[in-house]
């Protein structure tokens, strides 16, 4: 036995050796395998870059429908805009500032003698997060408590020529993303009316709203050809 002892030691010594090699290896190999939660092409590939600008309009055949008690607002033409702010590894959140969301060819059902002659978004921008959590979820919040979520409604009533406002918001919106169409949809989301900032006639229609779209192919306006976004 004793003959063996010094290859028993050497083999001893070399197994020391390695072991913080190869721990270096395996994190070196996690550290690599890591991938962004925004890329553009494919999912996994290349990273969505600080700043970059994603857009997107609503998917096909889809509108942007406000439910508002037992009418409903419909608007057939959506688009936003947000640029990136972080888009760490995966396992973890990109986040982005929504910059701009504009509706337009919309219109009322269910209820006549009244039209809808516009909405917009208020409080632009707003805060985005998308994860890259299991459903991809999505969030947009206001700003502040003083600059939630919101849009105004413009309405017209006939045989009156002063327009109808009405405001509602919401402190925060929550969606998904997919990325079999490189979508991003909202369902249902509730807003409240904000009867300091609306006509009386809104509180008479309904004292809040229910939000909901699907946008998408999002795409990276930044990159040449304006490549679709994936989550990893």
């Amino acid at each position: 036995m004793p003959r063996y002892r010094p290859v028993v030691v050497a083999a001893a010594c070399a197994l020391a050796l390695a072991a913080p090699a190869s721990a270096a290896y395996a994190a070196t190999a996690v550290h690599h395998a890591a991938k962004p939660v925004l890329t553009v092409g494919k999912k996994g590939g290349p990273a969505v870059r600080k700043r970059a600008v994603l857009k997107a309009s609503l998917a096909k055949g889809k509108s942007a429908v406000f439910a508002l008690g037992s009418f409903s607002a419909s608007c057939s033409s959506s688009t936003f805009q947000a640029k990136v702010t972080a888009n760490p590894s995966s396992r973890g959140k990109a986040t982005l500032s929504l910059t701009g969301d504009t509706m337009s060819d919309c219109k009322l059902k269910g209820v006549s003698g009244i039209s809808l002659t516009g909405v917009k978004a208020l409080n632009l921008p707003y805060d985005l997060t998308i994860s890259s959590a299991k459903g991809f979820p999505v969030t947009i919040a206001g700003r502040s408590k003083a600059r939630p979520l919101g849009f105004q409604a413009t309405i017209s009533v006939s045989g009156d020529s002063t327009p109808v406002v009405c405001v509602f918001t919401a402190p925060k919106a929550k969606g998904s993303a997919s990325n079999k169409s490189n979508e991003v949809t909202i369902s249902k989301q509730k807003f409240t009316l904000d009867t300091k900032k609306s006509s009386s006639l809104c509180a008479e229609a309904a004292s809040s709203a229910t939000f909901s779209a699907t946008y998408g192919p999002i795409k990276d306006t930044s990159v040449k050809h304006s490549p679709k976004v994936f989550v990893s």
